[in-house]
């Protein structure tokens, strides 16, 4: 079909470098051309468009988790640097107040530290699978254009 395209092309009247071709016969034999491609061809172009839309629910999903674990981080500091505040307005408890205070800041922090490790964990591993399925794709989309090309030089040879 690619022969029959190519002598469409060479059969045609050429004026200055510019070939008149029979559009409806041109068009005819790229949806031949399209119709008989391997189904693998065509599914490694689907799965390269379910790849990248993946990778980019996953940028998304990294980001919603790390947004989220500092605006817990934030939460918590706010609330533990009340309770501080709280603490030691009461003039009775000063000294135990500000200990306390400091205690629950540091552990606030931790545990804003822990939220966004975590979060940042969780999304180094989606990154790292989502790239592992990713280079499993693309292994078959070289695969489908090799045999693609091995049967263009089989066409080409006989």
């Amino acid at each position: 079909m690619l022969d029959d395209l190519e002598e469409l092309v060479e059969g045609s009247r050429q004026f200055w470098n510019k070939a008149f071709v029979n559009v409806d016969e041109f068009f005819t034999l790229v949806h031949k051309i399209r119709a008989s491609l391997p189904d693998e061809v065509k599914a490694a172009a689907r799965i390269q468009r379910d790849a990248e839309h993946i990778i980019n629910e996953a940028k998304e999903q990294a980001a919603s988790i790390i947004d989220q674990a500092k605006a817990d981080g934030e939460k918590i500091l706010e609330e533990a640097r009340a309770e501080a505040a709280r603490l030691v307005d009461q003039s009775e408890i000063k000294r135990l107040a500000t200990a306390q205070a400091k205690e629950i800041i540091a552990g606030a922090e931790e545990a804003a530290r822990n939220v966004k490790a975590g979060a940042d964990e969780y999304a180094r591993e989606v990154l790292a699978d989502l790239e592992n399925f990713v280079s499993k794709v693309m292994g078959t989309i070289q695969r489908g254009r090799d045999k693609l090309e091995h049967k263009v030089e089989e066409s080409q040879n006989d």
